[in-house]
């Protein structure tokens, strides 16, 4: 099955050739499913054909998710009905809708990570030595390695799952997943913790899977990298299915009204300056005088100012999350220097330390390092807060406590707004807005936001974008380190280039448009740092640089 690549609004674009005569693989129909609090899915449509790669697109809560669980087979008591190859099926569980062809590959892998990588990919189908129980270990090897030759897969399989990369754990799961002869791969964020390089090598992946016949659902809220792996995009909102199209028929500002309805609004704007206009700039929020992190970063100097966003613009070991973190004192053993605020001179020995500075952090990866997952909604937001709420003897004040989570609720649009479910039963855009709730509470004169909206949709990132908005308008100091071009150039007044562990002076974002921040950042302008390299961005993504991680 061959496939071209098509240039289309200055991204490049695969599309399938002569789609519409391959055979349907897949054919949802009428699918509805209720739950206690009301019906989720309102009579949804959707068709997969053989070598497809079939994009399934729309906001947190749209019902992505949940109509893949119903293919998946964990919802069986859904509306609606599903054919194979033509034929009625029913997907009672998640063992039966495999053993129907159907693999889902979600964005937290289901590998045990004491295993090895070809135990993981052989699990349930060792070969046996003949006796009952007895597993040929010497042939698990051979065989696994076999299957991920197959898909030109290189994997070392006899190292455990819990010592490789992430994205070989990705690709772990897609040789699981094609062995068990899965006809139907739905891949869900495959990308959300992937480099640029593994990024590529993952859509080349995709491309021999679609090549072979196989059927892909490819569920993401890059929408910018789904005109580059597929072909055809189905859009939900709501519950309902609003389009479904050839994606040569959109462009990325058409795909995301579909997603948002009429809360869409164009979030590449105009920089516009927060800073005061002919009285001079602010008092000064955060100094940061000559901090280096030995072997990381550079001596850096620099000044944030009350109201101000200052971007970290540069690629994934630049040393932008390692100056962040010696900033709030997560790296303490190697650091140099001094930060000023307007409550400390000195360096942070640990992120407590920090917040009483007046400065607080919202990492990149907010399950591992943000969220307290299995609590509720309103204990995260209340933590950082606790000395706001803490009467005489040390009691907290229980009225006032529930009355600043119900405000920072209501303030954040945080969804659903019931304060007392647990945190990680919110879509990752809800997890967000509480984080930056509990920024709020916590009176941060100075916030620090490395990928604020990693995994974020369209929507929930204008939300984020106003909030930036508010907190700034309020005086908060802002440093922001993203992988996304248009996020710097939406919310930053100036921004900082680091390579290497070396940071540029700050530069006016209205210096930049996407194209020269994404020269500047890969060394290709020819100013950055008095010396340019003579290299190309012809096909680089133009929008995201190093893919977040």
């Amino acid at each position: 099955m061959s496939s071209k690549v098509r240039a289309a609004s200055g991204r490049p674009r695969v599309e399938t050739v002569d789609q519409t005569t391959l055979p349907v693989l897949l054919d949802m129909r009428g699918i509805t499913k209720d739950f206690a609090s009301g019906r989720v899915l309102h009579g949804i449509d959707f068709r997969l054909r053989a070598g497809e790669v079939h994009a399934l697109v729309g906001e947190n809560g749209a019902g992505k998710s949940t109509l893949m669980k119903i293919l998946a087979g964990l919802y069986p008591d859904h509306g609606g009905t599903i054919e194979l190859d033509g034929r009625l099926v029913a997907m009672r569980s998640p063992r039966g809708a495999l053993d129907q062809g159907i693999a889902v590959i979600y964005q937290e892998f289901a590998l045990a990570p004491d295993l090895t990588v070809a135990e993981n990919i052989a699990l349930g189908r060792e070969p046996s030595l003949g006796a009952v129980g007895m597993i040929s270990h010497r042939n698990i090897s051979r065989q696994s390695a076999e299957e991920a030759k197959a898909l030109g897969i290189d994997l070392p399989m006899d190292t455990p799952v819990a010592e490789i990369s992430v994205a070989d754990q990705q690709l772990t799961e897609i040789v699981k997943a094609v062995a068990r002869q899965a006809r139907v791969l739905v891949m869900d964020e495959p990308t959300a913790r992937l480099s640029s390089n593994e990024r590529g090598r993952l859509f080349e992946i995709i491309r021999r899977l679609s090549a072979r016949g196989v059927g892909i659902v490819y569920i993401s809220h890059f929408l910018e990298e789904i005109f580059s792996v597929a072909s055809k995009a189905t859009v939900l909102r709501d519950g309902r299915r609003v389009a479904c199209e050839p994606l040569d028929r959109l462009d990325l500002t058409r795909l995301s009204h579909l997603m948002v309805g009429e809360k869409f609004r164009e979030i590449e704007m105009d920089t516009r300056s927060r800073l005061a206009d002919g009285g001079g700039k602010p008092e000064e929020a955060l100094v940061v005088d000559q901090l280096a992190v030995d072997g990381v970063v550079e001596p850096i100097t620099f000044r944030l100012h009350r109201g101000e966003v200052i971007g970290l613009a540069g690629l994934q070991g630049s040393g932008r999350t390692a100056l962040a973190n010696a900033i709030v004192g997560k790296d303490r053993a190697k650091r140099r220097g001094q930060i000023r605020t307007r409550r400390f001179t000195g360096l942070p020995r640990d992120p407590n330390q920090a917040l009483a500075a007046g400065i607080l952090m919202l990492p990149a990866n907010r399950k591992t390092q943000g969220i307290l997952g299995v609590r509720p909604v309103g204990e995260n937001l209340a933590i950082s807060a606790l000395r706001n709420v803490v009467g005489r003897g040390g009691i907290i004040r229980t009225k006032l406590r529930e009355r600043l989570i119900d405000e920072m609720m209501h303030r954040f649009a945080v969804r659903p707004s019931d304060s007392s479910r647990e945190i990680n039963s919110l879509s990752g855009g809800n997890q967000q807005k509480a984080l930056f709730a509990r920024a709020t509470a916590a009176h941060a004169e100075i916030l620090i936001l490395d990928q604020p909206t990693a995994g974020v949709d369209v929507g929930a990132t204008v939300e984020l974008y106003d909030q930036v908005d508010a907190l700034t308008s309020n005086g908060v100091a802002v440093l922001l380190i993203s992988d996304v071009l248009t996020e710097l150039l939406r919310l930053s007044d100036t921004i900082i280039l680091m390579r290497n562990g070396v940071a540029t002076p700050a530069r006016p974002s209205g210096d930049y448009n996407r194209a020269t921040l994404l020269a500047a950042i890969t060394g290709t302008e020819s100013n950055v740092n008095g010396a340019g390299e003579s290299q190309s961005t012809e096909g680089r993504d133009s929008s995201e640089v190093e893919h977040r991680s």
